[in-house]
Order: structure tokens, then sequence, then C-alpha cells
């Protein structure tokens, strides 16, 4: 995550904000001393949720973390990998009188974001731990400003849609969002979460930080539009269930021919996943490796073909599959292979990969993994 600092100024004293562990100094109004001042740090932002982990383990509760917070399947599932967040960020408020501090307040923002997969609207909840506070930290009112990017509208509700006060009590909110978006035209943006500080005698001050990069589309007809955090893994069918391509005995077992071996491309937990590729660049690969000029071999054809039956013709079958970059010829074999299949397979294959990328908002660049078995 990123952060950004501001300064504060205050009519009797300087206010300096800082964020991700810097401190930014400000000078002081017209008539203060300048040696009075209020320093807000608000450290860099902590992730809390374990993405693309393919091992199931168990996780510790964080110290203070409220009721429930970041609860994550165990083991874990493309929805949940593709829409869900969670981070913290701890925030001091140190108060200064002549230099030597008088007081300090101390607390946490908590964040749990769930995306829509079948919506360009969720909510993020957001909890502002109770503050601790010594000596002289009372009093300071704290309001949310949360913004968004072009095409996105976020506002605050619940327990920080208005100003309160930094003291025992936690305070318990949302962000909620809306995006706009139309086909062909997929938008990214990040929320910035902006708090402004008061206590009496000093003027507003700031501090804000970024959250993660999420991607709403409405690309695919079948499933419209939603919106993913798209540096997130796919698996198909999931991360614990075999895919259905697995079980068709040709290209279930051209998936897996190549999976075993060099590079095991595809292979869940590889160091090389697919990358969904372009329309022209899946093209391209088909004439590459399953072109015109390609003909069955002797032996190539190990089912019986029915002229009376369209779904037992021959078809090749590539993979690496042609819709992805690592498609082609961009491997030799056995990193790559082509194996003749009934072209119903082809076909059935076809949909599950136009399933798969549509149900989980899979667009060209975006990584995945094909479960084919052992």
């Amino acid at each position: 995550m990123r952060s950004t600092s501001s300064k504060l100024i205050a009519t009797a004293a300087t206010l300096t904000i800082a964020a991700a562990g810097t401190i930014a100094a400000s000078a002081p109004s017209s008539g203060a001393s300048g040696n009075d001042e209020i320093t807000v740090t608000a450290s860099r932002t902590t992730s809390d949720f374990t993405a693309n982990n393919f091992k199931a383990q168990a996780v510790t509760p964080r110290a203070g973390e409220p009721a429930g917070y970041c609860k994550q399947p165990n083991p874990m599932t493309t929805a949940v990998n593709r829409t869900m967040d969670c981070y913290h960020a701890p925030v001091q408020v140190d108060v200064k009188k002549n230099g030597r501090k008088v007081g300090t307040a101390k607390f946490t923002v908590w964040h749990e974001i769930h995306l829509n997969l079948k919506k360009v609207k969720w909510s993020e909840k957001i909890t502002v731990s109770k503050a601790t506070i010594t000596g002289n930290a009372k009093g300071i009112i704290a309001t949310f400003h949360p913004s968004c990017g072009s095409g996105c509208q976020v506002r605050a509700g619940g327990g920080l849609a208005s100003p309160f006060t930094l003291n025992g009590s936690a305070h318990t909110g949302s962000a909620d969002h809306t995006f706009t978006v139309s086909r062909g035209h997929p938008r990214s943006s990040h929320t910035r979460y902006e708090f402004d500080f008061k206590k009496p005698g000093y003027t507003s001050g700031e501090v804000a930080y970024l959250g993660s990069t999420y991607r709403c589309d409405d690309e695919d007809r079948q499933y419209g539009a939603g919106c993913v955090y798209p540096t997130r893994i796919s698996v198909e069918k999931d991360w614990t269930k075999l895919s259905d391509m697995a079980n068709m005995p040709g290209i279930g077992d051209n998936i897996r021919k190549v999976q075993r071996a060099g590079l095991h491309i595809g292979r869940p937990g590889s160091t090389v996943p697919l990358t969904r590729a372009t329309k022209a660049k899946a093209d391209e690969n088909r004439k590459e490796v399953c072109g015109p000029s390609v003909r069955p071999k002797p032996g190539d054809i190990w089912w019986t073909v029915d002229p009376n039956d369209d779904g037992t013709k021959p078809s090749c079958d590539e993979y690496p599959f042609a819709e992805t970059t690592q498609g082609g010829n961009t491997y030799n074999p056995p990193n790559r292979s082509i194996k003749w299949v009934p072209l119903k397979e082809n076909r059935q294959q076809g949909g599950i990969l136009r399933t798969f990328f549509g149900r989980y908002h899979l667009l060209p660049g975006d990584k995945f993994y094909v479960q084919a078995g052992q």
C-alpha cells in the first residue's frame, strides 16, 4: 500500500502529519510560537489477506483486530481471492508543548473489502479502533473522507459518516462504492482514505493513504459487470476442485502431459501461470500450431469417427491454450503439445474457458491456473 503526507498549520501551534514513517515539518502560522505542535504519524498499511496462497494454514488473530475481521476460507477459493482484501494502518498523534510531549493518542484503522463479481457496487467495512489516550491528547475530532478515481464514487457511511472524537470507543462505518463502466472500457482505480483532524486552537489537518488497485468491467454478456483485484490468481475449476477439462479423455491428457513436464506451465502453484491473451494473439497462436495445414498423422485418431456425428470429427487441441500468451510457439516441447481430439471435446473446452473468464472477470493480461490433476 502507498501513503501520502501533508502538513497541518495551527493558529497557536504547528501540526504536522506524516505518512509511511516520514515526518514532514511545516512552518508555524502567523502568531504561532513554533514550539507547540501536534505530530500525527500514520504507519505504512499492512496487508492481512493471504492472497494467492495454495497452502492451507491457520491465521493467527492480530492484536486489537475487530471481531470476525478478515475471515478467509481455508482452503482459498477463486471468488474470494479475486474479490477480498484486508489491511490495517496504525496511527499515532503526539501532542507537544514547547517541544515537549504532553499527550499521545494511538489507534488503528482496520479495513475489510469484498468486491462484487456481479455488480459494480460494494461496501467496505472500516473500523477505527478505540484510542489509547495519554496526557493532553483529549478532544481530537476526526472526519473520514474517502475518494476514488474516474468513474468511481465513494461515500462514508455508518459510524464514519459524521465527525467523531478519538476516545475509548471504537467507531465502525463503511466506504460505499459505486463504479460506472461500459463494454469495451474497463476501469481500474484505488480508494484514497483521508482522515481530517481538528482540535480546539488548531486548524484542521489530514493524513491519507491508498488501498489496493481494483478493476471493474462489463466485458461478458452472460455474467455482466463486476469488480475484481486483477493481479490475483484464478484457478479453473477452483483451488481444490478439478477442472471439467480434466475428465475429457483427450484434452485432459494433453494438459497433464505438459503440466508434468519442464516448466509445469499452468499447474497450480507453478512459477509459470497462464496469462489470458487478446483475441488477435489467440488467433495468431491457433494458426501457428493448429492452422489449416496441420493434419492428423497415423495413430493420432484414438477414437471412432462417425460420419453422421459432427462431434466426432478430428480437431486439433493445443496446450498451453491458444487463448493464452503462453500458447502458439512461445515454448518448445515438452512445454507445449498438440493432440487430436473429438470436435465435441474442443467445443466443450471453449465453453469452459469462456465461462471461467466471464465469471471471474479475467481480461487479457490476467493470470490463472488449471486444475487438471496429476
